[in-house]
């Protein structure tokens, strides 16, 4: 089949299932699915060196797919025959498969996957792409990465904590009351909770990301509520690769492992089992570039996107386990039934891995990032070490070892998660962001407890951005969920500024509080420095 007959499928597709009609379900989201083979669509992450990406999808059924990619503006095609294979990981547990009849959007228990790095694409081409699997068509577009030597400014987004699961189309999260403007009347007091629930405000989130036009998307973190539930992962590829939103078809995914990839949610939480299946749900889904570990594999990795290069860590855990040097008092390598868990501290083999990438980035004069969960300077509920009364249990603190190394690589930006709210801190330098606004929480610096207290915190959201209410109405202000974006662009010489910026969804309320619409707006702060790589 060319590239002209999969267009006719495509069209005679669209024009069947507008006649038939889609059966609204109650957000306002089409549930109708017809004999749908396609699990998950395809979406785009890092392949094994910057001038190529990974393409990935799922099936239901073990027929091959077929995938013809070409230039925008040209007629050349390459065609691309795939074989699936099965993902054993992605099973529903018995208690998933127990509730199945409560779950309308649960799969077939049958995962076949398809993936492939689409090599020999010209640097900064817009490319699309049709899939052809059994009798459904796709069709999308995707721009490839910049050569190194390209003096074209870059942007990307980054976000933490999306944390998807079925019960965030129903859950409406705590929204602490923020300070108030001096206009302001105050929040209504019966306004305890987010105005939006936990799906809307992910689906507003990614909207605006690409309106953005970012060239990819970090996420540090926290993707799913319990990595070894899988109706969590199906979620997640419901906003990013499926019947919500399909943008990691058209914008990369630079993915990292947080606590909550670690855990077994309502499949047995943190026990050791738990813990393997839900990192062996995530690898399935990431083939992420070579780190040169086997052991570690897809648990901390580097991409150079041009100019930019993007170090992600695994801040898992932390050896001796239970000390002031670990970052989760959940996970024990002693009772771990596996050896895929990195240490994060001075000597392991991701430390001198990270301190051999960073270094060798520097001396090719890139501009360095880094990204992992837990962050290490915070005013947060997680922020305590382990031993410290009254600690989480899940402690950001140890990752402050590598701030140093950071320093002497001259790492611009450390992107984390896990506090769940927006802040900026500065340290030797760098500047370290929590961006776990993905979708999730509203958190809030705990100002009770003064051993919590952030002496690097420039700027929070909670704190820095004032609510404006005029009676039931939100005017402007607040924390909501969002983004970070983040702006790369190449000066005279060996010059170049940084530009960060926040942003996040706005709910647009009526005189009585009812939600109109959603908006996007900027935060008033953004971050702007020089940097000389001489």
């Amino acid at each position: 089949m060319d590239k002209e007959e999969l267009e006719m499928d495509l069209s005679s597709q669209i024009n069947i299932r507008f006649i038939i009609g889609f059966t609204l379900i109650f957000l306002g989201f089409f549930s109708f699915e017809g004999n749908a083979q396609i699990r998950v669509k395809p979406y785009l992450i890092p392949g094994d060196d910057q001038s190529n990406y990974r393409m990935t999808w799922f099936t239901e059924d073990s027929s091959d797919s077929q995938v013809l990619i070409w230039e925008k503006s040209s007629k050349d095609t390459l065609k691309i025959k795939t074989s699936g294979v099965f993902a054993h990981e992605l099973y529903y547990s018995d208690l998933e498969e127990s509730e199945r009849e409560n779950y309308p959007d649960m799969f077939k228990g049958s995962n076949w996957k398809h993936s492939v790095v689409l090599r020999d694409l010209k640097a900064s081409t817009e490319y699309e792409y049709l899939l052809k699997h059994a009798s459904e068509t796709l069709r999308n577009s995707f721009r490839t990465a910049p050569n190194k030597n390209s003096r074209k400014p870059i942007r990307f987004a980054a976000m933490a904590d999306s944390e998807t699961d079925y019960e965030g189309r129903f859950t409406n999260r705590n929204w602490p009351v923020g300070k108030q403007t001096s206009k302001s009347s105050g929040r209504p007091e019966g306004v305890k909770n987010y105005p939006i629930t936990e799906t809307q405000g992910f689906i507003a989130n990614l909207e605006f990301v690409e309106k953005n036009q970012p060239e990819f998307i970090v996420l540090a973190g926290d993707i799913v509520q319990g990595g070894a539930y899988q109706r969590a992962w199906d979620e997640f590829f419901f906003h990013t690769a499926g019947k919500f939103n399909d943008i990691l078809g058209r914008i990369p995914l630079f993915p990292a492992i947080g606590n909550w990839e670690n855990f077994g949610a309502r499949n047995g939480g943190y026990a050791p089992a738990s813990i393997r299946n839900a990192r062996g749900k995530y690898k399935s889904y990431f083939s992420l570039p070579d780190n040169q570990s086997p052991r570690y594999q897809d648990a901390y990795y580097r991409v150079d996107y041009g100019f930019v290069t993007v170090i992600t860590l695994d801040s898992s855990n932390g050896l001796p386990d239970n000390t002031d040097a670990d970052t989760n008092v959940n996970i024990n390598i002693e009772t771990y039934p596996g050896v895929d868990i990195p240490d994060i501290n001075p000597g392991s083999a991701q430390w001198k891995w990270a301190e051999a990438q960073l270094k060798d980035a520097r001396e090719k004069g890139q501009i360095i990032f880094v990204q992992f969960h837990h962050i290490p300077y915070s005013g947060g509920g997680h922020i305590l070490p382990l031993t410290a009364e009254g600690s989480s249990g899940q402690a950001g603190v140890p990752m402050r070892k590598y701030t140093p190394m950071f320093k002497k690589y001259g790492v611009v930006a450390v992107l984390c998660g896990h506090n769940e709210f927006l802040e900026h801190s500065v340290v030797e330098g760098v500047h370290f962001w929590d961006v776990g606004i993905a979708g999730d929480g509203l958190g809030r610096p705990d100002e009770k407890d003064p051993r919590k207290f952030n002496e690097f915190s420039k700027w929070t959201a909670h704190n820095d951005a004032p609510e404006y209410w005029k009676g039931n109405q939100l005017i402007e202000g607040g924390k909501h969920y969002g983004h970070l974006m983040i702006e790369v662009i190449p000066k005279k010489n060996n010059e170049f500024e940084v530009k960060m910026k926040p942003y996040h969804i706005f709910p647009v309320l009526d005189e009585n509080g009812n939600l109109i619409r959603i908006d996007e707006k900027e935060y008033e702060y953004e971050v702007s420095e020089i940097r000389n790589l001489n």
